[in-house]
């Protein structure tokens, strides 16, 4: 069996303070441990290499069952870190209070498990964690069950039981928003804002829901939050980007008014402002998109958007509106710079990623006339990137090289290339009438002699005939061709 990176993955993706947490637990048992000495080799290491680790403990007893000691020093680290962070979410300190009042029940201290409950309840209601709310509730029965037991009938079961019908009601109306959201966010994951006939009526059977129409539907804070989130995406998807701009603008205000939220969804309050930020761009509102950017760069200050995963998932963000708003703003950007540093950062590229990149790259050097840069990048998506990832991009990249061979003349790799894509969306599920059409007429335009392609270019009778502009990726590609082509 292949060995797996997961331990060296894991310990590289300690903080200093976590390391040194690990560390001073393992210090309080006596005597040399193996666990530690691996920590230390895998910590130094640059990227895991299994007969590197081998060969460092080459004649070692414990390296004949290497596998078992990987296992348990990874175990032994997630123990260190969850006693690091036991009391650094709501969620650590609700569990904790649950395990308490167990522990607390078994021992026949039912009014120590009362004053745990109330105070695990108020936490609970406050950050509407319903799932807690309905355990808690249940150990309230439990300890009702004690009371009348004990002659005490302050509390009714009949109270209780509206409490647990109402929490149940707020419950199954938050699944009801999770379950749009991940339809939502799988739709546009695989065909991006061209989804497929299927995807396509989905949508709009989602869109249609009293769920997202009717506003009222919506029961607590985080159900609000989902809503309008899922609205400002679709509103995308519909080119209508003045209203995703208010649509992800109130979702904002939502997250800055309740820190609660901010804090534990956090990751979604930055996919919000990235939102909201090519939103912006698009709009040609260089102001209002300098204002999102200088505050998602300010976030590198609060201490809850420091863990590994965030500060990635905020820099993959910072880095790709940066090539939008050169796009849009005529920005100058050193390209190949901007990608290296990309690259030298650990665990930031995911697939999805670092296709944008090098399609926003694609798109930005194309429009300053590289047209070779340009190519570099295309070549990077069409022989390497997963095929069942945002259809639109990889259909937009097929077009973009088809651009490029135009404008160096390589007339024979445009006719391949022609050939190719409208196969490619011939195949599609949904109907790609006017991108056929306007393949054919780059058919046309391949045909005639340099001289009457740079007149044409000149004249931009090429744009005129782009196709109809339906959605976002739509408008950066029309952009660029207006920039690029005229």
């Amino acid at each position: 069996m292949k060995p797996t990176h997961d331990l060296f993955d894991l310990v590289h993706s300690l903080t200093k303070s976590e390391k040194r947490f690990f560390k001073l637990q393992s210090s309080l048992q006596a005597g040399e441990k193996n666990y530690v000495r691996l920590f230390d080799l895998l910590e130094k290491m640059d990227h895991y290499n299994e007969e590197f680790v081998k060969e460092s403990f080459k004649g070692e007893l414990f390296l004949k069952h290497l596998p078992s000691e990987k296992n348990h020093l990874f175990k032994l680290i997630l123990k260190s870190l969850r006693s690091y962070h036991g009391e650094s979410s709501v969620r650590s300190l609700l569990k904790q209070a649950l395990k308490n009042v167990d522990i607390l029940h078994k021992k026949g201290l039912f009014e120590e498990c009362k004053k745990e409950l109330k105070r695990a309840k108020k936490l609970a209601m406050s950050y509407e964690f319903f799932y807690y709310l309905f355990e808690i509730i249940s150990w309230q029965k439990n300890l009702l069950e004690e009371d009348y037991e004990n002659g005490e009938f302050s509390q009714s079961i009949d109270e209780i039981a509206e409490e647990e019908a109402q929490v149940l009601s707020q419950l199954q109306n938050l699944a009801k928003y999770q379950v749009i959201y991940g339809k939502v966010n799988a739709i546009f994951r695989t065909g991006g804002f061209t989804p497929s006939k299927v995807h396509e009526d989905m949508l709009r059977e989602i869109l249609s829901s009293n769920l997202l129409e009717d506003a009222s539907m919506a029961k607590s804070i985080r159900s609000k939050c989902i809503r309008l989130y899922s609205l400002g995406f679709c509103a995308i998807a519909e080119n209508n980007i003045e209203k995703a701009a208010e649509y992800f603008t109130e979702v904002i205000a939502i997250f800055e008014e309740n820190e609660w939220l901010r804090e534990d969804k956090a990751k979604r309050y930055l996919r919000s402002l990235g939102q909201l930020l090519t939103c912006r761009v698009l709009l040609n509102d260089r102001a209002g998109a300098t204002e999102i950017y200088k505050k998602l760069e300010s976030l590198e200050d609060m201490e809850h958007f420091h863990n590994p995963d965030l500060i990635a998932f905020r820099f993959r963000i910072l880095k790709q509106i940066q090539v939008e708003m050169a796009l849009m703003f005529d920005q100058k950007i050193q390209a190949d710079e901007l990608f290296a540093s990309i690259k030298e950062t650990k665990n930031v590229l995911s697939r999805e990623f670092e296709m944008m990149m090098h399609y926003r790259l694609a798109l930005y050097e194309f429009s300053c006339g590289f047209h070779q840069r340009a190519l570099k990048h295309v070549n990077e998506i069409i022989n390497n990137s997963d095929k069942e990832l945002r259809q639109d991009i990889y259909g937009h990249v097929r077009v973009l090289n088809i651009l490029i061979h135009l404008c160096l003349g390589n007339t024979d790799l445009v006719e391949y290339a022609l050939k190719s894509t409208i196969r490619f969306y011939t195949q599609r599920e949904r109907d790609h009438e006017a991108d056929v059409n306007f393949l054919k007429l780059l058919r046309a335009f391949n045909k005639l002699l340099p001289a009457e392609r740079a007149l044409n270019m000149k004249e931009g009778k090429l744009i005129k005939e782009f196709p109809l502009v339906k959605n976002m990726e739509d408008r950066f590609l029309e952009l660029v061709i207006k920039k690029g082509m005229i």
